[in-house]
């Protein structure tokens, strides 16, 4: 499902909107918006997939909103002035439907979305299968998975020790255990995420990576001995 928004300063323009999305399973609505300055504050606090977008709004317009988005998600413009489509080009938005909108028309543009995110997520799913990115000092630092030896948490940030250094990044245990979609992962302790292929021995209830002693709680055991082949 695309987590999608309605960003629409006209109430029955935004009604309209709506009763099209309510009929495509593929569209979630997570947020309607009579101004841009209020979807802006919404999009601060969760990212979306697609947002359909008036221009012609009082206060901030749809194009003032996407100046300052810092990462654009998929965006349809939804306006009564044709003399638009040249912002639409430049912005490369991707699609540009012109109000009122026909349910074909409205059709026709989701399925270019559709396309778009399924073409997205087959390189996001691709690169997930052996990188990830860390932010750290304000950059993207790309780590291989193989050169990852575990995750460790500390307070409310995450350690990530790797081959190539340590790094600290916001989040926790549970959300990198979501994220990691490598099976040479595993979850021993409450505080530690490891690479299976980095460990050099296991004794009792501690495994070691690299000199670091790890702990293994007593729920995770069971399954860490269960994922290693034991002559």
């Amino acid at each position: 499902m695309m987590k999608s928004i309605i960003v629409e300063d006209e109430v029955m323009a935004r009604k309209s909107i709506e009763t099209l999305c309510s009929k495509v399973d593929a569209i979630n609505i997570v947020g309607i918006y009579e101004d841009a300055e209020s979807a802006l504050t919404g999009l601060e606090k969760q990212e979306v997939d697609l947002i359909f977008l008036d221009i012609d709004m009082p206060g901030m317009s749809g194009l003032e909103l996407l100046d300052k988005i810092s990462v654009l998600p998929q965006i349809i413009f939804t306006t009564g002035n044709k003399e638009y489509a040249y912002d639409a080009y430049e912005y490369e938005v991707t699609d540009f439907l012109t109000k009122p909108i026909t349910q074909p028309r409205f059709l026709k543009a989701i399925e270019k979305a559709i396309s778009n995110q399924d073409k997205l997520n087959a390189i996001a799913h691709a690169s997930t299968q052996n990188e990830i990115y860390i932010k750290a000092d304000g950059r993207f630092v790309r780590l291989a998975y193989d050169d990852i030896f575990y995750f460790e948490n500390v307070g409310d940030y995450v350690k990530v020790v790797s081959s190539h250094g340590n790094f600290i990044i916001h989040g926790s245990m549970k959300s990198i255990d979501n994220r990691i979609a490598h099976p040479r992962f595993l979850k021993v302790h409450r505080s530690y995420i490891v690479n299976m292929d980095k460990i050099k021995d296991i004794e009792d209830n501690t495994i070691v990576i690299e000199k670091k002693v790890i702990p293994v709680s007593r729920s995770h055991r069971p399954i860490l001995m269960k994922s290693i082949n034991i002559l």
